[in-house]
């Protein structure tokens, strides 16, 4: 019961990081090509453009953190169904890789967000300071890659973990969420089909529960033995 709701509350912790992330991204390439479109001709412009690029960082590294929270509760899920069944053991490990790759992720994104801010200070002609605000060292790259890597293995991690928790509950809606978790595209709907899939597992187990608790009548008594 507690693997089933755990799994259920990560794929709602998911929906919402990945609506967040995924607007922040949007709204940053959508910037991005307007000041590579000459959309900066006066400072307002610069000024304008550069806030709502850390807006836009803000939302996603709420949606990192959202999808942090999400592996957690994935790993905590995998974690409470490993003790009945060990096929849970290698993602729930996979997950916890996932979530070292998370915080290097949320590392980088905090370095780039800080170096926005400090471009906000920046005059729209100075393009010398401009360069070194927006220019981050070179150990952060390592931060993104390597992140990014990690995160990758968590993701099969929760694939797996997802997949198997779909076949140990006869749950088809979980399974194709996990699939969905592969396909680029898709994969805004996975998290969506898990909280289903999830949510039917948790019902189905309540109503068990249930019926198992339901007190049994009282022993029949033996019937009298026959009059001589």
């Amino acid at each position: 019961m507690a693997g089933a709701s755990r799994i259920k509350w990560g794929a709602l912790l998911g929906i919402l990081g990945l609506g967040l992330a995924i607007a922040g991204v949007f709204i940053v390439l959508l910037d991005v090509g307007f000041a590579v479109g000459g959309g900066i001709s006066s400072r307002a412009n610069f000024q304008t453009i550069l806030n709502t690029i850390f807006l836009a960082i803000g939302a996603i590294l709420a949606g990192v953190a959202l999808g942090l929270l999400s592996f957690v509760l994935y790993t905590l899920g995998f974690a409470s169904l490993r003790k009945a069944d060990g096929r849970f053991t290698v993602p729930m490990v996979l997950c916890v890789i996932g979530l070292i790759g998370l915080l290097l992720l949320v590392g980088f994104a905090g370095l780039y967000a800080a170096s926005i801010h400090t471009a906000l200070g920046c005059g729209s002609t100075d393009t010398t300071c401009q360069n070194n605000a927006t220019s981050l060292p070179g150990g952060s790259v390592s931060l993104l890659y390597g992140g990014g890597f990690l995160a990758f293995l968590g993701l099969i991690g929760a694939i797996l973990g997802l997949w198997r928790f779909g076949s140990r509950y006869q749950s088809t809606v979980a399974k194709v969420g996990a699939i969905f978790y592969i396909i680029p595209v898709l994969a805004i709907l996975a998290p969506i089909l898990v909280f289903i899939g999830a949510h039917q597992v948790q019902k189905r187990l309540r109503r068990a529960q249930a019926a198992m608790s339901v007190p049994m009548g009282p022993p029949m008594a033996a019937p009298p033995p026959p009059s001589m």
